[in-house]
């Protein structure tokens, strides 16, 4: 993600707050870009569609005015292809605001769901956050997992044990 999606982020989660439509432009950023298919990424990102038939199209969608806007100000600026960074940056945001942390779990197996509760029981005392667990199933690990929050990485699988080992061993 680029500072440019940051700013547009930013930018529009003031303007949603000022308008009590936080949520709103949540659910809208996720169903357009649940939408923004090839074809319709083609048409949206095109040189040879104007911006005012671009534009002409969003105002046939139903969505907040606030995101509406945003769109335009994007093809404005020629800058749609930001669209997927903003959108995270914009969901950093909210889970800042909400005061949740998201916790990112590579595994090699699937977890149980008794598992999956205990880690979030464990990062939500830790942190005083509400938690959100994403496990991801990532058969290259042999053992043990990799958590990602916060932009922090805590590695604790076989391979990284033994490339720690192997460096020690070969100092």
């Amino acid at each position: 993600m680029s500072a440019i999606s940051e700013q547009y982020a930013v930018a529009l989660f003031e303007l949603a707050l000022d308008a009590d439509q936080l949520t709103d432009v949540q659910q809208a950023f996720d169903r357009f870009l649940k939408a923004f298919d090839e074809t319709t990424r083609a048409f949206f990102l095109s040189p040879a569609v104007t911006k005012n038939d671009k534009k002409a199209m969003l105002n046939q969608l139903d969505m907040p005015a606030t995101f509406r806007d945003f769109l335009k100000v994007l093809i404005d600026n020629n800058r749609l292809t930001h669209l997927e960074g903003a959108k995270q940056a914009y969901g950093r945001l909210m889970d800042k605001r909400d005061e949740t942390m998201r916790v990112s779990i590579r595994v090699g197996k699937p977890l149980g769901h008794d598992r999956i509760e205990a880690l979030e029981k464990a990062y939500q005392e830790k942190h005083k956050r509400r938690v959100i667990v994403d496990v991801i199933v990532d058969e290259s690990i042999v053992g043990g997992m990799r958590v990602e929050y916060d932009g922090m990485v805590l590695s604790d699988t076989v391979q990284d044990n033994l490339n720690k080992l192997k460096s020690r061993l070969t100092k």
